[in-house]
């Protein structure tokens, strides 16, 4: 299957509305400003093709079960431009895979391999990191971990003692971010979606 092509607009619109929360037919259409048998339609080609499951809600909306369409599973497009790196492929994604990618998509291109360092000495406190957010409006590269782990803060400073990068590295909590500048705020590492979206924007709750 060419990827290109196949979900190219209006599919990916659609696929943008369920990564976001699973979805009936009927809220996608009015999202995209569609109708609902054409999204039908398209949620059929994309079921076939394993990019979107359905689930059974158990509710029941004019007499039938209500179906819900969400991803089957989180993936990445990658398109290399470079040799030697081979064809364009999709790619399922780790936890891993996506830090590494928001890290990439920093836009101070400078900084990306000293947090990508980071991230590699940190990712095995995961089970006690809730989040972690790049500051970027400092001369010095600053790095917030969100924990409630009292220990945290003891195993941070020493994985800096012997880092050959000096970054300030912080555990905090989301009461003290809330009183730094939202606009600077980039989530890295955010599973539960608590720096997501309008969050960072007029203060964190």
């Amino acid at each position: 299957m060419e990827l290109d092509s196949f979900l190219a607009s209006p599919r990916w619109d659609i696929l943008r509305v369920i990564i976001e929360k699973p979805s009936s037919p009927t809220e996608i259409a009015s999202t995209v400003n569609t109708t609902v048998s054409f999204v039908s339609q398209q949620l059929k080609l994309l079921e076939a093709a394993d990019i979107v499951k359905r689930q059974r809600t158990g509710e029941v909306s004019k007499g039938k079960p209500r179906t819900l369409f969400s991803i089957s599973e989180e993936s990445f497009y990658m398109v290399p431009l470079a040799k030697g790196l081979g064809e364009k492929k999709l790619i399922p994604l780790s936890t891993e895979h996506k830090v590494i990618i928001q890290i990439w998509g920093l836009d101070d291109a400078s900084i990306q391999s000293t947090i990508e360092k980071f991230f590699w000495r940190v990712h095995k406190y995961f089970d006690v990191i809730e989040a972690i957010v790049v500051y970027t409006n400092s001369k010095k590269l600053k790095i917030y971990l969100l924990s409630k782990d009292a220990d945290l803060t003891h195993k941070i400073n020493e994985i800096q003692k012997n880092s050959d990068e000096k970054p300030l590295f912080q555990v905090t909590t989301t009461s003290s971010l809330s009183k730094l500048e939202q606009e600077y705020l980039v989530p890295i590492y955010d599973p539960k979606g608590l720096l997501l979206g309008e969050q960072l924007k007029g203060g964190l709750k």
